[in-house]
């Protein structure tokens, strides 16, 4: 077999598994079609407060715009102490009693109990919260001794230990609150919080009242880190059947090492800032574009009313984006499978040898020993992450390099149509890279963001790097003349704001180069929400604002070109790679679904085109580039 035959082979094999893989992904991404909207029951009680009802009576109204679960979070003894639901008193504070009203409390003189100052009393209305005060303490203070009692109309607990030690326990959750969700119909979630009295038996108590529950929708850690270690956690989640969310955005130590483990997880987004509009934009787009399944918002500055508009109006963006508000099905572990990613990896690195054998004469020698360690590193390694992720870089780099790295043959068309041809060409080079790197990189764990493609910044470097070694390489002596004209050119004020501007542009392109932005440019937001409301998938500034136009011209003019100019238009080519790398990156991006990355590269392709052929007839009319 012919080596361009055998390459073609493989990589013909590979794209059939991706293909594959990205059918089983597509099926799978068809049951996100649910999404919950929660808010913490801390928040209803600040919602109740501020409209002047009622937990109870705000409960059916926010079920009536929307809200389908409610996040039930630990509560510590300081917390119930200040919300009024317990009194909290350590034995100083009762000798202070004794002193004022010359005798001990009667919830003490009642039961014959001594106060002593070690001691710290819990008393409230509700037997029910003072038996899982009691409880808690208990598991959580081994070796201390902790009681519970009635006392008149109080239920009391005392625990041989400084108040302070007792005042930031995390108590667990209180089956009442979880009742009175229920009943008005709601879903919910279970809040568990890390403290330094965590332990396994702990762990082991913690969720086992609420196993089998159809209303209860999974766990979602709180604070920043999750309680105890992730193997506990996802061996307990695991036993009862519950689902684990990570929070996207959110820095929880632990959680992406529970949801790894376990395997049933779901992603949950919760919008920030104040302003109402922007955080149902962002809502919806995470539901969207990034698998999220539970949208967590809590009220900011908002009266009630606005409130209840800010909820309704992500349940009616839900309606208009085809999506169900209710129970989701949470992901289960899932990945394309050994098999699929071994053939994929050895296309990526068939791929690689082309390209080696485009720009320089590599051996037989040289291309079996290549050929027996590809085939083994990928048998050996093609079940691990990292594998998968170097693959995926390395089709990052070499694909979009690959498809500019031959001669370029004058298409017998028009000029504008030949470029436009020559353009379609290469991208579709890189839309292939693109299928190879989001079908290797597809499972469960890059769906919920818990792994993520690396190298992004790199990958946008090496790319123009590369092709600018290739390309110049082939015109060495010129190239080399012209670099020492250069170098001997005196420097002018004009040659510094340009090195300084395409400084400026790349440190500003690798800035931007990740899903968090930290600053965004004047009016860039207002153009982000034109996009969006005019694509269905908005494309990326780097690809139609910037590569595609590039790359474009810079075929235009090449082909047009007399001789001796042809070599001053390859910079164009070169930096047009940037919106190919863009195009792979897009399909990276493994947490947004497929039918999202393709509608983005589509539009970026069809915009970066109307976009390259406007500057072209420009041109014509100005002459701002001299291409005879």
């Amino acid at each position: 077999m012919k080596k361009n035959n055998a390459i073609f082979f493989f990589l013909s094999l590979g794209f059939a598994f991706s293909v594959f893989v990205l059918f089983q992904r597509i099926e799978l991404e068809k049951t996100l079609s649910a999404v919950e909207t929660a808010v913490d029951f801390s928040d209803i009680r600040h919602l109740a407060e501020i409209s002047g009802k009622s937990a109870a009576q705000i409960l059916p109204e926010l079920k009536d715009v929307g809200i389908t679960t409610v996040g039930i979070e630990e509560s510590t003894v300081r917390e119930l102490n200040d919300r009024g639901q317990i009194i909290l008193a350590d034995g100083r504070e009762v000798n202070k009693w004794k002193y004022i009203f010359n005798r001990s409390p009667v919830f003490l003189e009642s039961q014959q109990i001594a106060n002593k100052s070690g001691y710290t009393y819990i008393f409230t209305e509700n037997p029910s919260l003072g038996v899982m005060i009691k409880n808690a303490l208990l598991l959580k203070l081994p070796g201390v001794s902790v009681i519970g009692t009635y006392t008149g109309r109080y239920y009391l607990v005392i625990a041989l230990a400084d108040k302070l030690a007792v005042e930031n326990v995390g108590l667990g959750f209180w089956e009442e609150e979880v009742k009175a969700v229920k009943s008005a119909g709601f879903n919910y979630v279970l809040r568990p919080k890390h403290d330094p009295l965590v332990s396994d038996a702990w762990i082991d108590t913690l969720f086992d009242a609420f196993a089998g529950d159809k209303h209860l929708t999974g766990i979602l850690p709180s604070g920043g880190r999750i309680p105890g270690s992730a193997e506990k956690l996802a061996e307990k989640a695991e036993q009862l059947n519950i689902p684990f969310g990570t929070v996207e955005f959110a820095a929880i130590a632990g959680a992406d090492e529970t949801a790894s483990i376990l395997g049933k997880t779901f992603l949950c987004f919760s919008p920030q800032g104040k302003n109402a509009s922007t955080k149902i934009s962002a809502s919806l787009r995470s539901v969207r574009e990034r698998n999220v399944q539970l949208i967590y918002i809590h009220p900011a500055e908002e009266t009630y009313s606005e409130f209840l508009s800010y909820a309704g109006a992500i349940k009616r963006g839900l309606d208009d984006n085809s999506f169900r508000s209710g129970k989701f099905s949470a992901l289960p572990l899932w990945n394309g499978g050994f098999y699929a990613f071994l053939f994929i990896s050895l296309a990526v690195l068939a791929g690689a040898l082309w390209l080696l054998s485009v720009v320089a004469n590599t051996s037989r020698q040289f291309e079996i020993a290549y050929v027996v360690i590809a085939m083994a590193c990928s048998v050996f390694f093609s079940a691990y992450t990292p594998w998968r992720l170097f693959i995926a870089f390395l089709a990052t780099v070499i694909f979009p390099v690959l498809a500019i790295s031959k001669t370029w043959q004058k298409p017998p068309l028009a000029p504008l149509a030949g470029a436009l041809w020559l353009f379609l060409k290469v991208s579709f080079i890189s839309i292939l890279g693109g299928i190879f790197v989001s079908a290797i990189l597809s499972s469960t764990d890059f769906m919920l963001k818990i792994n993520s493609f690396r190298g992004v910044k790199l990958s946008l470097l090496l790319p123009p790097a590369f092709a600018f070694v290739i390309l110049y390489g082939r015109e060495k002596s010129y190239f080399s003349t012209s670099l020492n004209r250069l170098w001997h050119k005196r420097l002018e004020l004009q040659h510094l704001f340009f090195g300084i501007g395409i400084a400026a542009a790349l440190i500003l392109m690798l800035l931007r180069s990740s899903n968090k932005m930290s600053f965004v440019l004047p009016f860039e937001m207002e153009v982000r929400e034109v996009l969006e409301k005019f694509f269905f998938a908005r494309p990326r500034f780097k690809e139609f604002a910037l590569g595609h136009p590039l790359m474009i011209m810079g075929f235009y003019f090449y082909s047009q070109a007399s001789k001796t100019k042809k070599i001053h238009f390859r910079p164009l080519i070169i930096l047009g790679l940037i919106g190919q790398v863009s195009i792979i990156n897009t399909f990276a991006h493994i947490h947004s679904p497929i039918g999202i990355c393709l509608f983005r590269t589509f539009n970026g392709l069809a915009l970066g085109a109307l976009a390259g052929a406007g500057l072209i007839v420009l041109n014509s009319f100005f002459k701002f580039i001299d291409y005879k």
